[in-house]
């Protein structure tokens, strides 16, 4: 029953995920943070985008973590770019040992494969990722809520979607991760995702307002899906430089109750 009940929303989401992405496409847009949603446009030959940021979260029974966040997007050729996420880790349950790691690494590569013309205004694009897992190898640790990492080397992709109607941009992200099992004998699940963000140019020059709504089903089939929402505001510093803001909640259970997040983008 629970199987049949995860099912029935993985497919609801998918739908509404669908149906919300194809109402707003003009040039390409780049999605940057504090969205964590991907734009389907891989960055041009030799260009690279460097993202930083710093993230606090607080989660149910009031364990705490913050993290210092580094991506890093190199364009090789054409519509293919690679790019690499670092995050550093301090970890504060409120009732266990505190510590502070390097996090799972994930590499991954963008190809657009579909560009959006003016008969069929989306463009698309399939990201395959590897998790490299964090060095931390305490069994406790890993496990900590709600779930630091599985210790094991994970693989997926992602299915990008991009449209634009200036001042609107629209990006839809569907995901799916392979779990391998981890060696401290959770049963854990493949992870279904998905992530629809919004960016909006506002009318005062520099200034971008966005937001997204994310979730996933959660690897522990015993806990809730996670469901959450963001609001930012993006201030664009100079050419190629960007400053942001965002401060999210969590819609269910297992989610995290609060994240906020500052942070610096540039592109050279």
């Amino acid at each position: 029953m629970e199987g049949c009940t995860r099912l029935r929303r993985t497919i609801i989401l998918i739908a509404c995920v669908f149906g919300l992405g194809n109402f707003i496409f003009s040039h390409p847009a780049l999605a940057h943070r504090p969205l964590t949603t991907q734009s389907a446009y891989p960055l041009e030959i030799h260009k690279i985008k460097l993202e930083s940021g710093i993230k606090y979260t607080n989660f149910p029974k009031a364990d705490e973590a913050y993290s210092l966040d580094i991506e890093l997007n190199y364009g090789i050729i054409n519509n293919l770019d690679v790019g690499i996420e670092v995050p550093y880790v301090f970890w504060q349950p409120q009732n266990g040992e505190s510590f502070q790691t390097v996090g799972d690494m994930i590499l991954k590569s963008r190809l657009l494969f579909l560009k959006g013309r003016e008969g069929n205004p989306i463009s698309l694009t399939i990201q395959p990722f590897f998790k490299v897992p964090t060095p931390e190898n305490d069994r406790g640790k890993l496990q900590s809520e709600p779930g630091f990492s599985t210790g094991e080397t994970d693989f997926g992709f992602v299915f990008i979607a991009t449209r634009e109607i200036s001042p609107v941009v629209a990006h839809m992200n569907l995901g799916y991760t392979f779990i391998n099992k981890p060696s401290f004998g959770r049963d854990y699940e493949n992870v279904f995702s998905f992530k629809l963000a919004l960016e909006y140019e506002g009318a005062k020059k520099g200034l971008e307002l966005v937001g997204e709504l994310s979730g996933e089903t959660n690897k522990d089939p015993s806990k809730a899906d996670l469901l959450s929402v963001l609001l930012g505001a993006r201030f664009v510093l100079k050419e190629g430089v960007s400053a942001d803001v965002g401060y999210g909640i969590g819609v269910s259970d297992a989610s995290p109750d609060s994240t906020a997040t500052m942070g610096l983008t540039m592109d050279f």
